[in-house]
């Protein structure tokens, strides 16, 4: 029985480790933490339960709109409890598929001593293939202060025993974006200072522009094309347009991305090539050792977690000799902000770089009833060459599960004229990409 060894229990190893173990392989799972990565402990779960809890107090505040008065009081405790409850459950989850799995868990750093073996608490365990998917870990700016007291990342933000009443966040990506949201709807008075001139630039122009209104309407106080030079004491120094400025913050989040954690496991000693952008692979998630696999954030590019996960799938699918057709241009990415974002593909600037003709087609949140009724607003974009979508950009209430239904349609290849047609139920959000589709 061949035997795979995989170093990191996140999204990239876990879940292959499980799929794997159904395979004829004998399947060992190592990582020096705990089980589940950074998504499952201190990444999308745990933020996603405090979004939760966001999500009620923002339904509360708005509640008189609706005929409903109500106050309430926050207990920052019982938040954190809960996320520690609902990770746990599916900590206890994952382990329980694995032991059915007879995947063997090891708790510990492994260190390559051979292209075939690596060594792990002291055991030298050999094996045929070894999937590396260590993930990363935050990026801290590199400024006088960064190492202040008041200075946190993602990960304590996850575990504060109160809220903070100014927060700053210094980057504007999806991390601090979101965290933002949430503490600005627990009572803090939260400030983003952004180096871009947009929020979240990855994304879609258009969303870019409307999603900072949103979050200002919330009372948070967004600054772009500022960058931050200095932590004193309480003072987060930035420059903005050549002025030096300041904000006052009683805890500053340090929100600017994250980076390749490939540290102690001996690549260089085996010669296994990187470089500061993460471990070098080919299409096929191969190292330039053939026995040898990386991927997820490791790797770089991409760093979401369902990335990682179909990565290991495809290199799964490698291994056994399978056929894998997964199309990586087109991995949905979702913010969890107020409203939700979701993108899938191109954004409109990209496809009319590469494309002559390129339709883009909006549809407003605003034109639907299901919208309306519950208060919201946004869009759905598509971008679309030769009938055929592209790209897709959400901004509004259910994004992150109407982005799917675009996915369906991308990934049957089929024309989008082809789905014209097709009946959607009457009122649902869904309508809204019916109308994109029927325009």
């Amino acid at each position: 029985m061949k035997k795979l060894v995989i170093i990191g229990a996140g999204p990239g190893g876990y879940e292959v480790a499980i799929e794997a173990s159904k395979e004829e392989l004998e399947v060992i799972l190592i990582d020096k933490n705990e089980l589940g990565g950074t998504c499952l402990n201190v990444g999308c779960i745990p933020t996603k339960t405090l979004y939760k809890s966001a999500e009620i107090v923002k339904n509360i505040k708005n509640g008189e709109k609706f005929g409903v008065k109500s106050s309430y009081e926050l207990d920052l405790p019982q938040v954190i409890a809960n996320k520690d409850e609902v990770v746990t459950g599916l900590k206890k989850g994952i382990d329980f598929l694995l032991n059915k799995g007879n995947v063997r868990f090891i708790t510990g750093e492994a260190k390559f001593v051979s292209d075939t073996a690596v060594e792990v608490n002291g055991e030298v365990i050999e094996g045929d293939y070894f999937l590396i998917a260590t993930g990363s870990v935050p990026r801290m700016l590199n400024i006088p202060g960064a190492d202040s007291d008041i200075v946190v990342t993602s990960t304590e933000m996850l575990d504060l025993k109160e809220v903070p009443k100014r927060l700053t966040v210094i980057g504007g990506g999806v991390v601090g974006v979101e965290l933002a949201n949430i503490y600005a709807l627990f009572g803090s008075e939260v400030t983003i200072i952004e180096f871009q001139k947009h929020l979240l630039s990855m994304f879609d122009e258009d969303i870019s522009k409307r999603i900072k209104p949103a979050l200002k309407k919330q009372g948070i106080n967004i600054i772009t094309n500022a960058a931050c030079k200095e932590i004193i004491g309480n003072e987060v120094i930035y420059d903005l347009k050549g002025k030096e400025q300041s904000v006052v913050a009683d805890l500053v989040l340090m929100s600017t991305g994250r980076a390749p954690y490939y540290d102690n496991l001996g690549l260089e000693s085996i010669g296994i090539e990187f470089d500061r952008n993460g471990i070098i692979v080919d299409e096929d998630y191969k190292t330039n050792k053939k026995n040898i696999f990386a991927v997820g954030d490791c790797i770089g590019g991409m760093m979401l977690a369902h990335t990682a996960t179909y990565q290991s799938y495809k290199v799964l699918d490698q291994i056994v000799g399978r056929d894998n057709k997964t199309d990586f241009d087109m991995v949905p990415s979702c913010v969890f902000t107020f409203p939700e974002i979701a993108m899938i593909g191109m954004t409109k600037a990209q496809a009319k770089e590469k494309f002559e003709d390129v339709e883009v087609i909006k549809s407003m949140y605003t034109a639907n009833g299901k919208a309306n009724a519950m208060g919201e607003d946004g869009f759905v974009q598509l971008v679309v060459v030769d009938d055929k979508i592209v790209g897709a950009s959400i901004l509004g209430y259910s994004a992150s599960t109407i982005i799917h239904e675009i996915a369906l349609i991308i990934g049957s290849e089929q024309p989008l004229s082809n789905y014209k047609d097709v009946i959607f139920a009457h009122p649902t959000l869904s309508e809204v990409l019916a109308h994109a589709i029927r325009h």
